[in-house]
């Protein structure tokens, strides 16, 4: 087997993920529509690269296919290759783009991120290692990526997007470690069809670990607890245990004026930014869900908006929003930072609507505060505030099992969906009412979660 670049930097990450890539593909899960959507930004965001280095061969086939080609097209007198491949000393490597430069070669990784991360390094050394052993000199190596500063103004200037910075210094500090892990890389393809105790001596956390779940669910429930029990890296994230202060959330319940407004954004952003006056990877606000209870024990009052077009939806969300949300009342939201940002953003570009999102985020409690502050804790939140492990314990009947969409990352990739003007009406009117049921439940939850909560706080009044 070749060790592909992919390989290594899935077995920097944890070997048993490279062990399972390899030797049981059939047990990855499958590609979803968030992912999905990541590798088709990779693959837009490589393409305007290649604007900065003009004029090049683009290079077809993987492995040894793609290293002839790559050959070839050198041997044709090329000074710039798209996606030239390289296999030598059972490695392989895909890079982005090569560029001629004196008697050698410049290398130039495309990353999809605003920053260079320690992965970025070693995934750079290990494609400059593999051009070497193939016998091709690099000069340089650049790792270009993209400038979050840049804002949109009419067509994408890639000299604007991208940051193309020399790591030629941190590839060589990093050379003889990347070069000491290969070989063990390597010896991964020797583990055979079956985990063993030893194998997972590389796992961070073999009782947390994704990829040995994977493969520990296959197994009888004996094979499974002896081969955990007997590995060496066997640590257990030690959960709080349960504690609720009755007087606490009482005071934090108090705080909140009727009517209260519940509400949660869904939101799209792209490497490459889609509208103008947008920055790479800014959060849009495309859709939204608000509960309005006016009194107590008031029966609440659903709204909702999704823009059903793929064009800046900013506008049209704001006068719905406006529509909605009175002069007074608390505004409940979950992990607030998120949507007071959001609203931070709109007052900026839209400064007719800066005293209405000015005065909701005064407005905003963060009902995620009473987890996070230690008010609420039981140990079945695995040490996690977030709505998705709170819901399911207070609120067992709500679950987001029974939706299409159940996170986040699926329902921003559903908009550029359901807004393709390809897409069949039945299509689109099941994708439009999926994504308005996740948002809804999102709501929903916190308007329970809050219900729990006060019969909770009314104990502790009645004792």
């Amino acid at each position: 087997m070749l060790l592909t670049k992919s390989n290594f930097i899935h077995f920097m990450d944890c070997p048993c993920r490279m062990w399972l890539e390899k030797i049981h593909p059939k047990l990855v899960p499958p590609t979803d529509a968030a992912l999905q959507r990541i590798f088709d930004q990779g693959n837009l965001v490589d393409e305007k690269a290649r604007e900065l280095f003009p004029d090049g061969v683009t290079v077809l086939g993987f492995n040894f296919e793609g290293y002839e080609n790559t050959k070839r097209a050198m041997a044709n007198g090329a000074n710039v290759l798209y996606q030239p491949t390289i296999v030598a000393d059972g490695l392989s490597c895909r890079a982005d783009i090569l560029v001629r430069s004196g008697d050698g070669w410049d290398l130039h990784e495309v990353k999809m991120s605003t920053k260079i991360d320690e992965e970025n390094y070693c995934d750079a050394t290990f494609q400059t290692l593999c051009f070497e052993r193939a016998g091709i000199k690099i000069n340089k190596t650049f790792i270009t990526y993209i400038n979050n500063k840049y804002v949109r103004h009419g067509e994408i200037d890639a000299k604007q997007l991208f940051i193309d910075e020399d790591i030629s210094q941190e590839v060589a500090s990093r050379r003889t470690a990347i070069e000491e892990l290969i070989p063990k890389a390597k010896d991964v393809f020797n583990w055979g069809y079956t985990l063993k105790p030893e194998h997972l001596d590389g796992c961070k956390d073999p009782r947390a670990c994704e990829w040995v779940k994977i493969w520990t669910d296959t197994l009888p429930e004996v094979e499974r607890f002896e081969l955990l029990e007997n590995c060496k890296a066997s640590s257990v994230k030690e959960l709080l245990p349960f504690h609720v202060d009755k007087e606490g959330i009482r005071k934090e319940i108090e705080s909140l004026k009727y009517p209260l407004y519940f509400f949660d954004y869904e939101t799209h952003s792209s490497a490459l930014p889609s509208f103008d006056g947008y920055r790479p990877y800014q959060q849009i606000p495309f859709q939204f869900s608000v509960y309005v209870i006016d009194h107590p024990g008031a029966t609440p009052k659903l709204h909702d908006f999704l823009m059903k077009t793929f064009e800046d939806p900013v506008p049209q969300l704001l006068e719905a929003f406006k529509s909605i949300m009175g002069a007074e009342g608390s505004v409940i939201s979950w992990y607030a930072k998120f949507e007071k940002g959001r609203n931070d953003e709109m007052a900026e570009a839209h400064p007719e609507y800066a005293v209405l999102l000015n005065d909701v985020n005064e407005r905003t409690y963060d009902l995620m505060d009473i987890f996070k502050n230690g008010l609420y804790v039981d140990p079945s939140f695995v040490g996690s505030n977030s709505l998705k492990n709170v819901m399911p314990v207070l609120v067992p009947e709500l679950s987001y099992k029974n939706l299409t969409i159940q996170e986040g990352g699926t329902a921003s990739a559903s908009w550029v969906t359901v807004t393709d003007p390809r897409l069949s009406e039945a299509q689109r009117e099941k994708l439009y009412q999926d994504m308005i049921d996740y948002c809804r439940l999102d709501v929903y939850g916190m308007v329970r979660i809050l219900e729990v909560l006060g019969s909770v706080a009314s104990q502790q009044v009645v004792a």
